[in-house]
């Protein structure tokens, strides 16, 4: 596509767009992503804050925003909705509805359990031992000193993407041989956060 496209109330060339919706009290997303905003790639990230704390609507938000913008989620353009599954059981319902929901639209659903920093911690270490947000901190900070919530990380990891990305797979297939479900409270730990890397890395270096 080498002609302009106006898309709701949104313009652009022919770059697709990558929408990242996230709860709006973890700030931790935002910061991450905008590594990948300024830069001459070969796509545009949205990246849009949830006002709601739930999966369902934080879903319902980012139906809203695709539509918005007018994203064909059936071509080239995408939208991930990111969030934690914390670490208690009474979620996992509320997570099966967001996924459902999410199926019908062709919106990808991105969890970490118990939190998105286990996406850091892999770029350090491989870990399978069951983790609440605490320790996850915790172990991460044996690696950075000085990460804390609102510390742009990205820099100092960013060469070992690829090994987080290994990481991330190697833990999926083991949740999985655990029987355990994908993208739920109970395959702790676990993030699948590097669907959305491998989608950036298709046509950009990261």
């Amino acid at each position: 596509m080498n002609t302009d496209r106006k898309r709701g109330n949104y313009s652009r060339k022919s770059k697709r767009v990558i929408l990242v919706s996230y709860e709006g009290k973890n700030k931790t997303e935002k910061i991450y992503f905008n590594n990948f905003c300024n830069r001459e790639n070969d796509f545009v990230i949205q990246i849009v804050p949830g006002n709601e704390t739930d999966p369902v609507n934080l879903v319902k938000q980012t139906i809203q925003k695709k539509n918005e913008l007018g994203l064909d989620l059936d071509a080239d353009d995408r939208a991930f909705c990111i969030f934690d599954t914390d670490t208690k059981m009474q979620k996992e319902k509320q997570i099966i509805e967001a996924i459902n929901l999410a199926s019908k639209y062709n919106i990808k659903i991105v969890t970490s359990c118990p939190c998105f920093e286990v996406w850091l911690l892999l770029h350090y270490e491989y870990t399978t031992g069951y983790l609440d947000n605490d320790s996850v901190i915790s172990k991460l900070r044996k690696h950075n000193d000085k990460y804390e919530k609102n510390y742009n990380i990205y820099p100092e990891i960013k060469t070992y993407v690829n090994t987080a990305i290994a990481n991330a797979k190697k833990l999926e297939k083991y949740q999985l041989e655990k029987k355990k479900k994908k993208n739920s409270v109970e395959a702790n730990p676990h993030t699948n956060v590097y669907e959305i890397i491998e989608d950036i890395n298709k046509d950009n270096v990261v």
